[in-house]
């Protein structure tokens, strides 16, 4: 039975990929400082052990005794906005951290290191990017996410099998209302159902892939142990492009609220435009997303009605 390292756990994605292979065939150890995560998102289960801790931090590692075979670093500090203000954090939370667990991994001799990377780290391409595209971070937080990517691939020099996973916006069941700084569709629901208007920051006409949480656990596990994702790097989105104004117009819709929308200087370092190629994804693992933003607003308003 493999071992698998969650950090992050009681985030949104860690906590939603943590029950989602609660019952399978695995061992899990997760780690999390509950800085942005909830203690109450997490399962209770044998099979289940919870650290609270930075995992930046080697002391709190240190408490882990036996074997890790995954190591699934979703943990950081996920909002360009954020990075602006305080780019020391973000250093800390997302590129010291990865070289701290890479460490980690070398010394549990662990079998594959999965890493969630962003979009951010392409810049403002204003196209449908592939893997093979130039990266050029037009924030902060994008820069940390390269060059984590950077270290992650010098370190595979050391025997580490690495998976670096670009996740494009990632939205839905269990991703909560109370942050205006990381997730559109996140921020956006928000204003709506607690200030009834919504201010958009920067042009309707720009544009984002949207990719739903179920259709991301299910990338997440058929990544794990997959040799043909060894050693490589993967856009993880729907590949669709939707203008912001299409966007808020279908929450319009789908939420039957009325709100007026205020349109207000763009956010710091945004990036005005870019959708995924995740063909390559796809064909490693034999998977394409099952759920469309229409459908994904749907199981998302249900769940917070």
């Amino acid at each position: 039975m493999k071992t698998i390292l969650i950090t992050g756990c009681a985030g949104f994605i860690g906590s939603s990929f943590l029950k989602n292979i609660i019952n399978k065939n695995y061992n899990i150890v997760g780690i999390d400082d509950l800085s942005a995560g909830s203690i109450k998102r997490l399962p209770k289960n044998k099979k289940f052990r919870f650290i609270k801790g930075d995992c930046s931090n080697p002391k709190i590692l240190n408490k882990i005794k036996g074997k890790i075979d995954v190591i699934m670093h979703l943990a950081g500090q996920s909002s360009g906005e954020k990075s602006f203000y305080d780019p020391v954090n973000d250093m800390k939370r997302n590129l010291f951290s990865t070289i701290v667990l890479l460490d980690f991994y070398l010394k549990k001799k662990s079998k594959q290191f999965i890493y969630a990377s962003s979009m951010s780290v392409y810049g403002d391409k204003r196209k449908k990017v592939k893997e093979t595209d130039s990266c050029k971070p037009i924030s902060f937080y994008g820069l940390t996410k390269l060059s984590s990517e950077k270290f992650i691939s010098m370190f595979s020099n050391k025997k580490i099998n690495y998976t670096i996973l670009r996740l494009f916006n990632v939205y839905g069941e269990g991703q909560s209302l109370d942050n205006l700084k990381q997730g559109m569709i996140r921020i956006y629901l928000t204003q709506i159902f607690k200030n009834k208007n919504l201010i958009v920051k920067g042009s309707l006409k720009r544009f984002r892939d949207f990719i739903h949480i179920n259709d991301v656990n299910k990338i997440l596990q058929k990544v794990i142990g997959n040799k043909n994702c060894i050693n490589k790097i993967f856009n993880v989105g729907f590949g669709k492009k939707y203008l912001v104004k299409d966007v808020v117009n279908l929450i319009r819709k789908k939420s039957r609220k009325k709100f007026k929308v205020f349109v207000k200087t763009n956010t710091p370092f945004d990036q005005y435009g870019i959708y995924s190629s995740s063909d390559k994804l796809f064909k490693a693992i034999k998977y394409r997303p099952k759920t469309s933003l229409s459908e994904g607003l749907d199981k998302f308003l249900l769940s917070i009605k």
